[in-house]
């Protein structure tokens, strides 16, 4: 398949060359100064003759077999050598043995050009296609070798060549010829992914935006050649630019929404934290989110996700909130323990601790095994001078478990105890700890103990 799709103009160009058989009936008699008659013999003419019946008849074998009988009467540098050389072209295409079609096409150009056998315009559509033999030919080597690579390269090289060849002598070349050249000296650009040729990148997006200026509707693939060379070349500014031009022209392209997107977050982070651009392709990025979601594209959970993200580094706490919230209820943005997080740790950042506490109530009620998140709970409200409520979340967290830092949360608990006189139910959570090595463990044990030793004392004095 990608090779029909590759090699679909020489069906075009290809066509003509069964037209040589027509010509039989009048006799070119044109003699080139220097050089041999361009002319056909006799011999050549009656085996032409005789292959009009197997064309006719898509007797493809046949006809290979007529034309190659041909050349055993034919001398080399002749007319007759060149006329049956396009005609062996075309019907090895029309076989799909791209590979024979090479050689022949090389003999039919160099005679052309050397003996002026063929018309300037016919010359170059050949060159044409023999560039893009050469180009599909490098392409079907796959493998990795010295021999590969070599190999690739060569066709690669020629296929370079013999298509600038055509761009210098051509005033007028095709839509389909351009974007053809584009794509193939993009591909010769980029083959080595880790040494990307930026000379031959930089004439591929040359040529495509000369093929721009040749439509008032430009083909999208010179657009898309355009924008992967800037994107290659590392131009992201350019390369929005240019995709907001696909997204105008391609509003239900997800490709292009999701490129635009990324391409407008990676200008973010590569600008300077806090600076005017860092805060201009922030935005840019959530409006980019925005304008795709009402067509209903972008609209995975990570998208929505990105966008809150975004919010957050730009300390819009309060937009971050609404979108977060909103899309935890309503499923656009994963139900996780850390998305959870991050609504509260929004709500800390403005303020409202409640709130805060809420939604990590939500979450310890879906995360029910998971103590980390009724320490941050325990947090908060030490913050907010609760320190039984601390405490009781603090106990939550220990009986829960799956924490980051156990002797943490034991050390929390023992000092929220000792805070609130609960020496004796602390006592194993401050050993516990103690025993584990925890810093500072030492001073609040003895601390708990002297407390126990002072109740006790006081007690018995009122005895």
């Amino acid at each position: 398949m990608t090779r029909t799709l590759l090699l679909s103009p020489l069906w075009r160009l290809g066509g003509a060359l069964l037209a040589v058989v027509a010509l039989m009936a009048t006799p070119l008699v044109t003699v080139a100064q220097d050089g041999p008659k361009k002319e056909i013999s006799d011999k050549v003419g009656d085996k032409l003759q005789e292959l009009q019946e197997f064309i006719d008849a898509k007797d493809w074998d046949s006809a290979l077999r007529i034309t190659n009988e041909g050349f055993l009467t034919a001398d080399p540098e002749s007319y007759d050598t060149m006329v049956l050389s396009q005609i062996k072209v075309q019907i090895l295409l029309t076989q799909e043995k791209y590979a024979e079609a090479i050689a022949p096409l090389e003999t039919a150009l160099r005679l052309g050009r050397a003996y002026d056998f063929m018309d300037q315009r016919r010359f170059l559509e050949f060159n044409q296609i023999l560039s893009q033999l050469y180009f599909q030919e490098a392409t079907e080597i796959k493998g990795n070798s010295p021999t590969d690579q070599r190999r690739k390269n060569d066709f690669l090289s020629k296929a370079y060549e013999t298509i600038k060849v055509y761009l210098e002598e051509n005033d007028n070349p095709t839509e389909d010829s351009l974007s053809y050249a584009a794509t193939m000296i993009y591909t010769q650009a980029t083959m080595d992914e880790s040494n990307t040729d930026l000379e031959l990148l930089n004439e591929a997006k040359e040529i495509a935006e000369q093929g721009i200026l040749m439509n008032l509707k430009p083909k999208e693939s010179f657009y898309v050649l355009i924008l992967a060379a800037l994107q290659q070349d590392g131009k992201n500014a350019e390369a929005a630019e240019l995709l907001e031009i696909l997204v105008q022209q391609n509003p239900t392209s997800r490709q292009y929404w999701n490129q635009l997107q990324a391409t407008y977050l990676n200008l973010a982070n590569d600008a300077p934290e806090g600076s005017r651009e860092n805060l201009e392709y922030n935005v840019r990025t959530i409006l980019t989110i925005d304008r795709a979601q009402r067509l209903g594209i972008l609209d995975a959970p990570r998208d929505h996700f990105n966008r809150v993200g975004i919010l957050m580094n730009i300390k819009q706490f309060n937009e971050a909130i609404r979108y977060l919230r909103q899309g935890l209820q309503e499923g656009k943005i994963e139900d996780t323990q850390q998305n959870w997080e991050y609504l509260a740790s929004s709500y800390q950042q403005v303020n409202k601790e409640l709130e805060a506490i809420d939604a990590l109530r939500t979450a310890s009620q879906k995360f029910p095994d998971q103590g980390e998140i009724d320490f941050r709970i325990a947090n908060i409200y030490y913050l907010l001078d609760k320190m039984e409520d601390a405490y009781d979340a603090g106990m939550d967290s220990l009986e829960k478990g799956n924490l980051k830092n156990r002797n943490q949360v034991l050390m929390f608990v023992a000092y929220m105890g000792y805070e609130l006189k609960k020496y004796n139910d602390v006592l194993p959570y401050i050993q516990e700890a103690l025993d584990a090595g925890a810093e500072r463990a030492q001073g609040l044990y003895d601390a708990i103990n002297n407390a126990i030793e002072a109740r006790q004392a006081a007690l018995e004095a009122t005895i």
